[in-house]
């Protein structure tokens, strides 16, 4: 039995046991002597300005970095102007606001100016109206009252000019522009107490162009047959546009039905049953139309300030990177090695490198295997063996190895009855520059880097094209050049061919 005295023992023991070892003298105020305190806080900007329901994150360096306590604390000077949480800043309402970062004793402001959304977005340098051809480029207008638009320059306009509040499409467009310099215009809009100026600085056009040919083309499919009961034939042919290499006018396609890829290519099905397929050796399905063919040169001396790339912008979207599988592929390992002695060569020069390229895939590459569709980058590099579209392959994968945009052009050729691809690359602010890698091996005399020659109707452009099968699931077609084709039959006979047929200017 347990005495009063030997419980309150008990007690004093397990007190001392949960408390551990008693501090010394003193020892308290050496732990506090040993706490390090923040001498700096640093934001990485001091101001900017920040759209109506934008956000941006402002960053904070406390110094030292072995502080004892490096917590950062936010604060807002006006929440209804702008908020601010973990150093992202939004913005509220039109006005200003002081973004306190708070560290120990030490603090560090920010003063933010918080706007109107835009009434239009900024162009990018890749927008058609910057280049010097001149064209038209669409842009969103947002408008939150009646709204005009007003130019200060004859080669520079927006349709529509006026309207009333609300969002909608504005068509912007300039001329070519023939002199040696630049030129700039400005369009301002208005909006009840809202103003924008959307400063336009056009380059010069750097291209002359003749005309080649011009003539009235049937591109067709043809099918030869004996004996053969057909149920459905279905077909697939590329439809030419409209481009700096070509006008396309009066175009006819019968039955057929056109469509377009997701990259901007188009091509016509024609879906034929029992009661329309055509006599042995007629057309299974055509199209005419009209063209005007140029030869286009490039004065590449005239560029002078090249803007930097959009990476947002469609053409950096759609040409960077690997193209259909290896087809195109500037992540293989020689393309990247070759990519990095010619920019080396050339000091990163782009026109320089880009002639680099092309002057090194016309001496490695061989001219062979015609005929017998693309090849992947790996293969090509391995056996140092292609046709037309091969060499462009190999010059448009060292082109996208430093971020420049190229592409394939596919063609073909009326007078010669042949195919052929070239390339391009494209030079913000200036446009598409035409090359031949194959013609310069072949040529080496001659100069086919900024020159277009020839009279050739381009098909298609790039290898990414994607068009609708006979059960109308999309497929890769790879170069939309030629032509594609589906068929059933109740009974089969003998010779049956499908062949691709074209007439000449």
């Amino acid at each position: 039995m347990f005495t009063y005295r030997t419980l309150l023992a008990s007690a004093v023991c397990l007190t001392a046991i949960a408390c551990g070892k008693m501090a010394e003298p003193g020892q308290e105020q050496d732990s506090q002597s040993t706490k390090i305190p923040v001498t700096s806080i640093l934001l990485d900007r001091t101001e900017f300005e920040l759209v109506v329901g934008k956000s941006e994150t402002l960053f904070a360096t406390v110094s030292p970095d072995d502080a004892t306590d490096k917590t950062v604390l936010w604060n807002s000077s006006d929440p209804f102007v702008a908020t601010v949480a973990n150093g992202k800043v939004t913005g509220v309402n039109e006005g200003e606001a002081d973004i306190t970062a708070r560290a120990g004793e030490k603090e560090a402001t920010c003063k933010v100016k918080v706007v109107p959304p835009a009434l239009v977005e900024a162009l990018s340098s890749d927008a058609a109206i910057l280049n010097g051809t001149g064209g038209k480029t669409t842009v969103t207008l947002s408008a939150p009252a009646n709204w005009e638009i007003t130019s200060d320059a004859g080669w520079l306009s927006a349709s529509p000019s006026s309207g009333k509040a609300g969002t909608r499409k504005i068509t912007l467009s300039t001329e070519s522009n023939s002199s040696p310099d630049n030129r700039t215009g400005l369009l301002t809009f208005s909006s009840g107490s809202r103003k924008q100026v959307l400063k336009i600085i056009q380059r010069p056009d750097i291209f002359t162009k003749k005309t080649a040919a011009e003539g009235t083309i049937t591109n067709a499919i043809k099918v030869d047959y004996n004996g053969t009961v057909f149920m459905r034939i279905y077909t697939i042919l590329p439809v030419p546009q409209t481009n700096a290499y070509q006008e396309i006018s009066s175009l006819e396609t019968g039955a057929g039905k056109i469509e377009s890829c997701a990259n901007g290519n188009q091509y016509m099905i024609t879906d034929l049953n029992s009661s329309s397929i055509p006599a042995s050796g007629q057309y299974a399905a055509s199209e005419s139309f009209h063209i005007k063919a140029y030869e286009v040169t490039a004065a590449l001396d005239r560029i002078t300030d090249i803007p930097e790339y959009d990476q947002t912008s469609e053409v950096c979207k759609k040409y960077l990177g690997k193209e259909y599988g290896d087809l195109v592929n500037p992540e293989h390992s020689e393309i990247v090695s070759v990519a990095g002695q010619l920019w080396s060569e050339t000091s990163g020069q782009l026109i320089d490198y880009a002639r680099h390229c092309y002057e090194w895939t016309a001496r490695n590459i061989r001219y062979g295997n015609m005929n017998t569709g693309l090849h992947t980058i790996a293969e090509l590099m391995k056996t140092k063996k292609g046709d037309c579209g091969n060499f462009c392959s190999v010059f448009i994968s060292l082109l996208r190895a430093k971020g420049i945009p190229a592409r394939h052009i596919v063609m073909i050729s009326p007078r010669e009855s042949a195919y052929h691809v070239r390339a391009e690359f494209y030079i913000p602010a200036y446009g598409w520059i035409p090359a031949d890698p194959t013609f310069e091996n072949g040529n080496p005399a001659g100069d086919y880097f900024g020159n277009f020659t020839g009279a050739y109707v381009i098909m298609s452009t790039g290898v990414n094209s994607s068009c609708k099968d006979v059960t109308n699931a999309l497929f890769k077609a790879g170069l939309l050049q030629s032509f594609f084709f589906w068929y059933r039959y109740t009974y089969a006979g003998d010779n049956l061919n499908f062949s691709h047929v074209f007439s000449s200017f």
